[in-house]
């Protein structure tokens, strides 16, 4: 496992981040597609020693995306994301949700955020205006 986590913080090092080009028009909002995760991973993973694969998988009650990391000395990591539908015998529904699950399952296993992420800028303090210039006002224990 030393030779993949090696790996893997190398691979954190080099600021690789999904970029938020998909629309939700349901959330008035972008997010990272499954085809930019794939993308940003492949781009970096390799130059690292890493690759990944995912599988449909399933239990007796349920499904799931299992995404396993390997490196290049045939050390691996597993993790299994849980496949989340209405309605498991609407094809379309259940294609929605194995590709949610291999989107966050592989964000997940390789620490990936998406670039803009909502959930940063919505951590930042709220900028005061002030005489025309533009201050950061600092909540109360903010760092």
């Amino acid at each position: 496992m030393q030779e993949l986590c090696k790996a893997l913080i190398k691979f954190h090092n080099s600021g690789a981040a999904a970029k938020k080009g998909a629309n939700n028009p349901f959330f008035k909002s972008k997010y990272a597609s499954l085809e930019e995760v794939i993308e940003t991973v492949r781009a970096e993973a390799g130059k690292c020693g890493l690759t990944f694969t995912q599988l449909v998988d399933f239990d007796e009650t349920h499904m799931f995306v299992t995404t396993i990391v390997m490196h290049e000395s045939g050390e691996s990591v597993t993790g299994r994301t849980p496949i989340l539908t209405k309605d498991n015998t609407d094809p379309q529904k259940m294609g929605s949700g194995i590709t949610y699950a291999k989107r966050y399952g592989l964000q997940s296993a390789f620490g990936l955020p998406s670039e803009d992420d909502d959930g940063n800028s919505a951590s930042m303090p709220t900028p005061a205006v002030s005489g025309g210039k533009s201050t950061t006002t600092p909540e109360k224990g903010a760092w």
